[in-house]
Formats: C-alpha cells, sequence, structure tokens
C-alpha cells in the first residue's frame, strides 16, 4: 500500500470514528471492541486491524475530550 493510500485510509479510520461517537455516544468504543471481535473471531485479519485503529481513534478522542474536564474539576 503506498503513503498516499495509507493517509486516505487513516483518514476513513478518523471519520469512521466520529461518526461513531455520534451515533453510538459513550457506547462507541463498545461498539468498535464487538467489531475487532468478531472480526478476528472470522478470521478477517485486515478487517480487525482496521477497527482497531478506528477503536484507538475513539479511545484518543474521549481522553482528549475529558482531560479539560479533569482540569477544570482539580483546578
Amino acid at each position: 500500500m503506498s503513503s498516499i493510500a495509507t493517509e486516505v485510509a487513516d483518514g476513513d479510520d478518523e471519520q469512521l470514528a466520529r461518526d461513531m461517537i455520534d451515533v453510538h455516544g459513550a457506547d462507541a468504543a463498545i461498539v468498535a471492541r464487538d467489531n475487532v471481535r468478531a472480526a478476528a473471531l472470522a478470521g478477517q485479519r485486515p478487517q480487525a486491524r482496521h477497527w482497531i485503529r478506528v477503536l484507538e481513534i475513539i479511545q484518543r478522542c474521549r481522553s482528549d475530550a475529558k482531560t479539560p474536564t479533569q482540569s477544570l474539576i482539580e483546578g
């Protein structure tokens, strides 16, 4: 896969993660984990990797969103 194709795929993963957060809210990570598990059990390694990337983005977005709130509570 070329670096251009990788960048497009990464952008698609980010958009999917944002869409999942919009639709599923706090449960987005749970849905992504279930998709990772299903793909892995079905032997679909590329799909499992895709969902792992999406899950990582969702978790990163959630931790970024919590940071300002935590600083307000602690400050």
